[in-house]
């Protein structure tokens, strides 16, 4: 009788939160929800464009090539930080002597979403980022605009490479086209 009791005690308990845990949402509720994710989608992959950019324009030569790689690959894929580490190690030299300074440094200005896809298995992002150069960077230079992918690599958005100039001409053309209508 007591093993009765508390098999129906248990099976009463189950269907209890099996009902209480199958209560229908309201779309209200659904939506919201909906909105949180993609604001705080669009937020992490804007966050990670931002992050490679300010990577890329903040450069302390007197740390040297091999800091700038470092934090470069920090804010970068695996892939990405490949690309990266080679051309910035063949150009470190000529980079170092293009400026008067020891560093450069610049902060975030406008981000702009461009459009979202897939490419190579990877969900990824194009962002057209402003930045504007506090530290070294000549008066005509202070507006630095970098436009680049960012690329979800396990849950995290990190940079993954620079568009190339054809990609960045699609895209100016598209805006040269909104403007005449």
């Amino acid at each position: 009788m007591k093993k009765t009791v508390a098999i129906i005690t248990l099976l009463v308990t189950v269907a209890t939160v099996l009902a209480v845990s199958c209560q229908p949402v309201s779309r209200h509720t659904q939506r919201a929800t909906a909105t949180a994710y993609a604001a705080s989608y669009m937020t992490s992959a804007m966050e990670a464009a931002e992050n490679g950019a300010l990577a890329l324009c903040n450069i302390d030569f007197s740390s040297g090539g091999e800091t700038y790689i470092e934090d470069v690959c920090a804010a970068s894929t695996q892939i990405g930080c490949e690309f990266f580490t080679t051309q910035i190690a063949d150009a470190w030299n000529d980079l170092e002597r293009s400026y008067s300074s020891d560093r450069l440094g610049c902060i975030t200005g406008t981000s702009r979403f461009l459009e979202e896809g897939r490419q190579f298995g990877m969900l990824v992002q194009f962002w057209q980022i402003n930045l504007v150069g506090t530290d070294g960077w000549s008066s005509s230079a202070k507006n630095r605009e970098y436009w680049l992918q960012v690329a979800e690599e396990n849950g995290r958005w990190k940079l993954n490479r620079v568009m190339t100039g054809d990609e960045v001409e699609v895209y100016l053309t598209i805006d040269s086209m909104a403007g005449e209508e």
